[in-house]
C-alpha cells in the first residue's frame, strides 16, 4: 500500500540539485470532484492500495490530479504529466468522454494508457491503450442472452447524453440481430440533470418490452428512479457503469429487481472457490473497508485496484528491460503488457496479447446480477 501526492490542477517545476536517481513515475488522472467523483474517487483509492511503494528497489512516485469529470481538464492534465513530469505511465480518467480525449494525447505521445472507462481510438493508436473495464460490446453480452430467453422483441433506451450513452446505445444495438429485439425508443439526459420526466414518459409510450439505460455512478439513479416511479413493469437493465456503493444507497428500495452487467467483485461469495478471481476479490475487499470503511468496497473501486496490479506486474518486467523516464522504459511497460496472460483480478481475468485489441478480456467478462434486498446478487 502507498500513499499519493495529490497535486493541483498547476503543477509547480521544482528543480533540485544534485544527483537524482532513477524513480518509476506513474500519472493518475480521475474525476475527484464533479458528476462522475463518485466514480473516480473509489478508483484513485484502490490504485493506492494496489502500487507499491518501490519496485525492486526503484521508488516509486505518484501524481495524482483531479479532471473536475471535465475532458478539457483531463486533457490538460495528460499534457502536464507527460511534458511537465515525464511520467512513465498513466492511469485513468474516469469518464469516456475524458477517455477518448486523453488516449488522444496520451498515445500521440507514445505513452501508455490505462483508463478507468473503456475507450478504443479504432486505429493503432490502440497499442498503447490498455482498458480494465470492457467494451460495451462484451460486459452487454449477459442482459442479451437474458433478454432472449424472456423473449424481449423491443427494447428502450435511456442514457447520458455523452459518449457513454453514444457506446451502450451502440453496443445494444451491434447485438440486436442475434439477440432478437429491435429498438424502438431512444431517449437521452445529461449528468447534472435534475429531472428526466420527459423522456420517461415518451419512453414508456413506446411500450417496449425491456428498458436498458447507458448511465453511470450517483447520476444514473435519476433515470432508473423515474422509470420506476412511472410505474414501468418490465424488466430493466442498466451497464457496468452504475456498481458503486452511492448508486444502490441513493436509489434505496426503487432500485430493487433491476439488472446489471457486471464482473465478479459484484458477487464472489457466489463463485466456486477454484475461480481465480474469487480469492483476489475477496482480498481487495478486506483491505479496501480496513482503510475506507466497512461496505465501501464496490465495483467501480475494482477497476482501478485491477489496473494497479497489471501496471505493478507490468512494471517489475519492464524494469528488466529499460530504464525509467525514459520512451524506452514506456515502450517496455506496452510489450510486458503483452507479455502478461490470464491475470485474475476483482472483475475480469485478463490477456493483452493482441495490440489491436486493447480490452484484455473476452465473452466471460461479466455476469447478470440484479439487487436483491439492496445488494447485487447473481441472477438465477
Amino acid at each position: 500500500m502507498r500513499q499519493f501526492t495529490l497535486a493541483t490542477a498547476t503543477l509547480a517545476a521544482v528543480m533540485l540539485a544534485g544527483p537524482v536517481l532513477a524513480e518509476i513515475k506513474v500519472g493518475v488522472v480521475h474525476s475527484l470532484s464533479g458528476p462522475a467523483a463518485s466514480q473516480g474517487i473509489p478508483q484513485r483509492n484502490a490504485i493506492e492500495l494496489a502500487l507499491p511503494d518501490e519496485i525492486d528497489g526503484e521508488k516509486v512516485t505518484v501524481i495524482v490530479l483531479d479532471d473536475a469529470t471535465d475532458p478539457a481538464v483531463a486533457v490538460r492534465n495528460t499534457q502536464k504529466l507527460i511534458d511537465g513530469e515525464n511520467v512513465d505511465v498513466i492511469l485513468g480518467p474516469t469518464a469516456t468522454p475524458s477517455a477518448i480525449a486523453m488516449a488522444q494525447v496520451a498515445t500521440e505521445k507514445k505513452v501508455p494508457l490505462f483508463p478507468g472507462a473503456p475507450v478504443s481510438l479504432g486505429d493503432d493508436r490502440d497499442y498503447y491503450l490498455f482498458n480494465v473495464p470492457p467494451p460495451p460490446v462484451k460486459w452487454i453480452i449477459p442482459t442479451v442472452t437474458d433478454m432472449k430467453k424472456r423473449g424481449v422483441k423491443t427494447v428502450g433506451f435511456l442514457g447520458f447524453s455523452d459518449a457513454w450513452g453514444d457506446v451502450t446505445l451502440a453496443a445494444l444495438k451491434e447485438h440486436a440481430a442475434e439477440g432478437g429485439y429491435e429498438v424502438v425508443a431512444e431517449e437521452r439526459y445529461a449528468r447534472a440533470d435534475s429531472s428526466v420526466t420527459g423522456q420517461v414518459l415518451r419512453l414508456i409510450s413506446a411500450n417496449p418490452d425491456a428498458i436498458f439505460l447507458g448511465v453511470s455512478g450517483s447520476a444514473g439513479v435519476l433515470g432508473n428512479v423515474a422509470i420506476v416511479d412511472r410505474g414501468y413493469e418490465g424488466p430493466i437493465y442498466n451497464s457496468n457503469g452504475v456498481f458503486n456503493a452511492d448508486f444502490l444507497t441513493l436509489g434505496g428500495d426503487a432500485l430493487e429487481g433491476l439488472h446489471g452487467n457486471i464482473g465478479a467483485i459484484a458477487i464472489p461469495e457466489s463463485l466456486p472457490d477454484d475461480e481465480p478471481r474469487k480469492s483476489v476479490t475477496l482480498d481487495f475487499i478486506r483491505a479496501y473497508n480496513a482503510k475506507y470503511g466497512e461496505n465501501s468496497a464496490d465495483a467501480i473501486s475494482g477497476f482501478g485496484y485491477d489496473a494497479g496490479l497489471l501496471l505493478t506486474d507490468a512494471l517489475k518486467l519492464a524494469l528488466q528491460k529499460a530504464e525509467p523516464g525514459t520512451q524506452e522504459f514506456r515502450e517496455a511497460i506496452v510489450t510486458s503488457m503483452r507479455a502478461l496472460d490470464r491475470v485474475p483480478g476483482t472483475h475480469s481475468i485478463y490477456t493483452f496479447k493482441d495490440p489491436s485489441w486493447p480490452w484484455g478480456v473476452g465473452d466471460d467478462a461479466a455476469f447478470l446480477v440484479e439487487v436483491r434486498d439492496g445488494k447485487w446478487v447473481l441472477s438465477e
